[in-house]
Order: C-alpha cells, then structure tokens, then sequence
C-alpha cells in the first residue's frame, strides 16, 4: 500500500530507451467533489511511441488523512466517474519512483479504447484516503506544451495605427473592464489605447471598506461586500484597476467560508481592498501585502503559526508556505519564457520546488499574529483587527537556519521580518513568476490559450519594464491589453478567446444599458448556485476553476485550455440565462433601453448596435439574419418588446459568452 506523505517527481533518466520518442501527458490534482480539502498534487503519464505502456508518476501534499487508495480511471467525461484501468496499490514501485502501466484489454475496453481516452482527457488519476474514501483529490491527464529548450518567438507584425474603431474599442473594453457601454466607446475612440490606459492609472481607487462603512449595517456581512464587488463592477470609475483585482482575487485566493471570514464585517473587503491598492503597484510588494494579511493568514494558516517544538512534535503549518509557490507565484513545474514546461534531459517536467523546500518556508512564516495596540498577544481570542498587517511575536518565530527556494538559505538568528523579506526576495527573483503570474493574467482577460509569443511578452514586461524594474503591475498590464494578440485582428484560430465568466456577462448586460437602482447599489443573492462562481466565494484555494482545465474530447486531443467550462453545466448555463433574462424583463434594476427604443422601428439597425455594444462587432451574419427577422415579427408599436426580446437572443446566445 501506498503511504501518505509527499512523494518526490524525480529524474527518470533511465525510464525507457524511447523516451524521447514518447508523449508526455501531465494532471493537475485538485479536490474531487464532494472532497473539502486543501490538498494538490500532479502526475504524469508518459505513453510510449507504441502505445503499448505508460510510466507514471506522482507526488501530492496537503492531504487530510493516511492515503487508502492510488488509482488511474476512465474512460470519463468531467463529473463522471469510472472503473479503474490501472491500481497503482497493486503495481511494483521501479527503482527511480515510477510505476509501469502495461496497456491490457478490461471488460469494457480494448487497448486502443485505453489510448483514445488518454488522447482524449477522458483518464483520471485520483488519491484516496482514509477521511474520503471516494477520492480526495484528482485530475485528467491532459497534453501539455513543453520543451526541453526556451523558444524565442518571433515578433507579431505591427498593429495599425490611427484612430480605434468602434469595434476595436468595444472589445479592448470588454477586456478592460467589466463591460462596454456607449460612452466609453466614443471615449476609447476619441482618446485612444494609451490615453485610456493612463486615465484609468491615475483614477481615484474605489475602496471595499469604504463601501462598507458607508452602508447600513447588515446581518449578513458576506452579502454586503459582495454588494461592494457588484456596485463597483457595474459603475465604479475605476474599472481597470476594479478589473485587474477580481483578476488577481482569482490568482490569489481567499474565500468566505473558513475561519469564519464571510461572517466579519471587515475581513473580506479589507483584502479586495489590498488587491485594489497593489493592481497597478509592484508584484513583490503584492505578494507581501498578501502575505501579511490577516484574511490570507486566517484562510491559509498563517497566521498563529507557531515555531516548531520538538518536545511536542509540534511542526509549523505548511498551507501558505506551499500555496504561495504552487498557485501564488512559480508553479509546479520550471517553465520557459514562453510559459512551456521546461523539460530534463529524461523529457519529463522538471519540480520548482521540495517538501524541504516547504518546510524551511513555514519555518519562516512562524510567529505572526493579529495586529494589537499594545504589546501582542500570541492567541486566537485576541480581538481581530482585519484592517491592518499581521505582526510579528519573536518568542514564537523559528530563528534557526532555514533551506528554502532554489537552495537558498535563510540564515539563523534574524527576524521574522529579515526572514520574511529574504524569502519573497527569492520567490520574486525566481525565473517561473514572469510567465507564471503573467499567463494566470492574460488568460483572465484576454484568452484561455495564449501563444507562446504573447506570454513571452508580456512576461518579458514583468521582468524589465524597460526601465530596469522587475514585477511593475502597471507595464504588465499594458503589455497585455495593447499586445498584437489582444489588438490585432480578432482571431479566428482555434483556442481564441475565452469564455466569458457568468459574473462578467451579467456585469456587461448592466453597464451596456447604464442600469440603475433606488439604492444606487448592486447585489446578486445566491450567485454561487446560480453561476458556479461568486466573488471572494470560492470553494478552494484553486478557484473556482483551474486554469489548466480542458473540455475532454477535441478540446483535450488539442491541447487546449477551457478554464471557465469547468463550472459550465446544464445547471449553470440555465440558471445563468434565466437570471439575465430576469434582468432584461423584470424590476429588480432599471435599464435605459432609450437610444435601443430609438432604433427599434429599423431591426437591422438596433441589431448592429447590439452588435457593437455587446459582441464588439463580433456576431456571425447567420445570427445577425435570425435576430433581424426574430424582432421583426413583434409589431412596431412595441419598441420596448423588440429591444427587450433583442437583448436577451444575443446575451444568452453561445456567440456572445466567448470573447475574442
């Protein structure tokens, strides 16, 4: 039997004579539903150049009790469930960590069904234990882009000049910020990218704590600050920076449910208000904000994370150590430039990082606690103060010698603060957080597969900003929004754009029509069960989806990423239409349907302003044709009828929930 523990992906030099000639197909475990665990890990399948045999490997971490259960299965879509094709608990462990699998027919699959499915994404790798004996965590096996060395691109051709269309500055808004109304596409238009841009830079910050203090107090804290998120999505002036922190909210994760953060008046708006001061600051200075915040320290046990006591067995916390490598900054694997896994000489991804790794990093994450007026106190019934840094006990901070990142070492006797600052020292220098943090971004805003050239870039942008400054937030977002791949021509490819998240799309529909309310605010009750998704709700610290996800089937064989389609299901999708459509005809906001009203008496004229407003002039002449003659049969005298009718066929049509 497999026992829990972090089981090292190592070296597989003398794997197979043919591996050069193999396939390599990487998972991502993350929690198996119904499973409420922190824990991850990945795995590899290496398919031979016959397609007779595969070698695996794995590690995880993080996992809530004794491993009961390592398995591969298949063949299944997302969500289903199926037999196992290989039981790793049974297999003999090779000499350098890896697992043979030896392709053999089952009842219900033939060899050649068991490659289809591999090449497909319809193979599973899970870990059972003793607290989820269904599966604790688990990922499809997917085709990742690798290489052994970092590609130089060559550059995209230049962008025309002149003034922006309306289409182009519909979908720069569109990327930009939560919507395109009229007036700031003639304002796009008008001003053009860069000017745009730099207005938005210096705009007025719209603080979530200041909305908070302004409004009524509310029995439910979780729903005021997400009426915060809402009001400032649909009309706060700030868009970009508003747009740019749901971003990193959805990199760097923090949710309502432990430690009781949804129930605080201040926690979850005093960290969206951290996201919104650093959207346009440095990353490094990010990442320490993020790191001394007390909702993060709460939601990944940072905070009251004692030193080490061997006369207890007591060990300091590993969550925020590990979770600020894995999902925060560098990843799992090194990667190029270009965002491609880097590949050893034996072809397989090479690891960023160890357990040793881990624990000198909690090591130095020890000893921080609630800010206090007086002296501090190192104990959980001291009063909560979210509003201000985390601060450091040195009684309760490990001053030993600490190996961490790239075999750096922290030197004992220092203080938590020379510690803390050496180690995001290290982590800021390593050479995965360009392309790392920069692809999480554009795939954010712009789409879910970004070639190489884009990621290389932009993440060329992170690392010098023209001026000698590493991780300025300011030039990185100008290099992805003014980027030939999100200015040039819409692309046609497969794998352009990306699906529009369902909050995004109900925020578009408000700020397309100016909505308003009597109270001048936005709420959206019960979002998550609506949309899959709902801010600072998310059900882990991997988002509400991952950003390596892939639809099985065509998708998979692709080697495309379709990060939103993993809260994409029949309930979601009809539940999402619904609530648009409740929007567009009912009274819970008010749109200003006036100029549409105008158009109305000519269809082909209030669908292309349609077009523009929502779909950045991207609707097929197909779709134009059906709306066209769709509102023509409503009698003339109904102005109202037609926009309304018009309004929901494009909002809840398949072409209008993906951007490109």
């Amino acid at each position: 039997m497999i026992t829990a523990g972090f089981i090292l992906l190592v070296s597989i030099a003398a794997q197979i004579d043919s591996a050069s000639a193999s396939t390599l197909y990487l998972a991502y475990l993350r929690p198996e539903s119904p499973a409420a665990t922190q824990g991850s890990g990945s795995a590899t399948l290496r398919l031979s150049d016959d397609q007779r045999s595969a070698i695996i490997s794995f590690e995880y971490s993080n996992l809530t009790s004794a491993v009961t259960g390592v398995h591969i299965h298949g063949p299944a879509d997302p969500g289903e469930k199926a037999p196992i094709l290989f039981d790793l608990n049974t297999a003999a462990r090779q000499s350098d960590g890896t697992y043979s699998w030896v392709f053999t027919p089952t009842d219900l699959n033939s060899v050649t069904d068991i490659v289809n499915a591999i090449e497909a994404g319809r193979i599973y790798f899970n870990i059972h234990t003793e607290e989820f004996p269904a599966g604790e965590i688990d990922g499809p096996f997917m085709l990742p882009s690798a290489s052994q060395a970092g590609p130089i691109p060559t550059p995209p051709p230049p962008l025309a000049s002149g003034t922006p269309t309306a289409q182009d500055a519909a979908r720069f808004l569109t990327q930009a910020t939560f919507g395109a109304n009229d007036a700031l596409i003639s304002k796009v238009q008008h001003q053009g990218f860069d000017a745009f841009l730099a207005e938005q830079f210096a705009a007025p910050k719209s603080s979530y704590l200041a909305f908070i203090d302004a409004s009524t107090p509310s029995p439910h804290p979780f729903q005021q600050t997400t009426s915060a998120w809402w009001t400032y999505a649909v009309s706060a002036p700030d868009q970009l920076r508003q747009r740019i922190a749901f971003a990193l909210s959805e990199v760097f994760v923090v949710s309502r449910t432990p430690g009781g953060l949804g129930d605080s008046p201040d926690a979850l708006p005093a960290y969206m208000d951290v996201l919104v001061k650093d959207a346009f600051g440095n990353y490094r200075q990010l990442l320490q904000d993020v790191t001394l915040n007390p909702a993060m320290g709460t939601y990944l046990n940072m905070l009251l994370n004692d030193k080490g006591d061997p006369a207890t067995g007591r060990q300091p916390n590993e969550n925020y150590a590990r979770e600020i490598m894995q999902l925060f900054s560098i990843g799992l694997y090194q990667l190029n430039l270009d965002g491609s896994l880097t590949l050893g000489s034996s072809g397989l991804p090479i690891a960023t990082y160890t357990q040793a790794d881990v624990e000198g990093l909690a090591a130095v994450f020890t000893g921080w606690t609630w800010a206090q007026s007086g002296a501090p106190i190192f104990s959980k019934w001291v009063t909560a103060d979210w509003r201000h840094p985390m601060v450091n006990i040195a009684s309760h901070h490990s001053s030993d010698a600490k190996d961490i990142l790239s075999s750096f070492v922290v030197p004992a006797g220092q203080t938590a603060d020379e510690d803390l600052q050496m180690a995001l020292d290290t982590i800021f220098k390593h050479p995965n957080v360009g392309p790392f943090f920069c692809k999480a971004l554009i795939q954010r805003l712009v789409t879910s597969n970004p070639s190489p050239g884009y990621v290389y870039r932009v993440a060329s942008a992170f690392n010098d900003n023209g001026k000698g400054v590493r991780g300025d937030l300011k030039a990185v977002v100008r290099a992805i929004l003014l980027d030939y791949d999100a200015r040039g021509p819409a692309s046609t490819d497969q794998g352009a754009g990306h699906l529009s998240e369902p909050v995004v799309r109900v925020a578009n529909l408000l700020r397309a029509f100016n909505a308003s309310t009597l109270t001048g605010t936005f709420s959206v009750p019960l979002a998550a069960g609506m949309f899959g998704e709902e801010p600072m709700n998310s059900p882990s610290v991997f988002n509400f989806f991952s950003p390596d996800y892939q639809v099985p089937g065509l998708i998979a064989e692709l080697g495309l990423k379709s990060p939103e389609f993993q809260i994409t299901t029949e309930a979601t999708v009809t539940t999402t239409a619904n609530y648009l459509t409740s929007l567009i005809f009912g009274d819970k906001v008010v749109l200003n349907l006036s100029y549409d009203e105008m158009l109305a008496i000519d269809p082909p004229r209030l669908v292309d302003h349609l077009n523009s407003l929502l779909m950045a002039g991207n609707m097929s002449q197909g779709m134009r044709s059906t709306l066209i003659n769709i509102i023509s049969e409503i009698p003339e005298t109904n102005a109202t009828g037609r926009v309304k009718m018009a309004i929901d066929l494009v909002v809840n049509s398949p072409e209008f929930v993906i951007d490109k």
